[in-house]
């Protein structure tokens, strides 16, 4: 996969840093020359001299030494910009957005996560349809074939259509972010015949015909106990008409020069 050396770099990136800065940590204390003694040299310390320091200690530099403590130059500013660079190119191999590959998602909002997420679904729907073609159909043919030799079902399996007998694979669906919304386009969509119970149920990973079965039994039931409500199903929002273009500008410069807003007229009619 074209992720997996990236998955590499993020990684000795990773570790380069932290060792960077665990480095600059370990170092409490550099002692440097900064200044002349009275006889124009510093006093003479051994170089890598160590001193190993107590709490609340005193200590008492050589003449013409300070101490400076070491600055730690890792992680950089542009440290999460590089880590968040190489996910975004991981999960662009995957076809996922980079709220779901970093577990973040404080950069998107409500239109731009819908947006990555239609691509991301698309593109785990082709995956299914290709491990139901290369998989799943071929372990339920030889399933088939096993259960007419052991069971001795020819009959059964011939008037099932044998391998090419009908079948469907059913997937968990994915829940919208608002229910409310996608309750009303499910509506609309079922209303205008754009749509069929099937899809709309398979979408949702269930068996249309099972769902309906247990709904009239729920309804009956309701019914037999006199609990079902006699509020009628809710109809979808229906779109306000488009105002006319013309119409539309005419109002807006009336409003911007400040115009009492013109009512129009309703256009006669003949009467017999």
């Amino acid at each position: 996969m074209p992720a997996l050396p990236l998955f590499a770099q993020l990684r000795r990136y990773t570790l380069a840093v932290i060792e960077a800065a665990e480095v600059a940590a370990m170092i409490a204390l550099l002692m440097k020359t900064t200044t002349l003694g009275t006889e124009g040299e510093a006093a003479e310390v051994p170089p890598l001299t160590e001193l190993e320091f107590r709490r609340n200690m005193a200590v008492f530099v050589p003449e013409g030494w300070e101490p400076h403590q070491l600055k730690a130059e890792q992680p950089t500013t542009t440290y999460g910009e590089f880590k968040g660079e190489i996910l975004n190119e991981i999960a662009r191999c995957l076809n996922m957005p980079y709220n779901i590959a970093a577990g973040n998602s404080s950069s998107y909002n409500y239109a731009s996560g819908r947006l990555d997420h239609q691509t991301y679904y698309k593109s785990i729907r082709v995956d299914q349809a290709q491990c139901e073609g290369v998989i799943l159909d071929r372990i339920l043919l030889a399933w088939l074939a096993e259960a007419v030799q052991v069971m001795g079902l020819p009959a059964f399996f011939e008037a099932m259509g044998g391998l090419d007998a009908p079948h469907q694979w059913f997937w968990d669906g994915h829940e919208h972010v608002d229910p409310v919304k996608e309750a009303n386009a499910q509506a609309t969509r079922i209303a205008s015949n754009t749509t069929t119970l099937a899809q709309e149920f398979a979408l949702k990973g269930q068996d249309w015909e099972v769902e309906v079965r247990q709904r009239g039994k729920e309804v009956a039931l309701l019914t037999e106990l006199g609990l079902l409500p006699q509020a009628s199903q809710p109809q979808p929002d229906q779109p306000e008409p488009d105002e006319d273009d013309d119409a539309a500008e005419e109002r807006e410069a009336a409003e911007d020069r400040g115009d009492e807003p013109v009512e129009e007229e309703e256009p006669a009619h003949a009467q017999a």
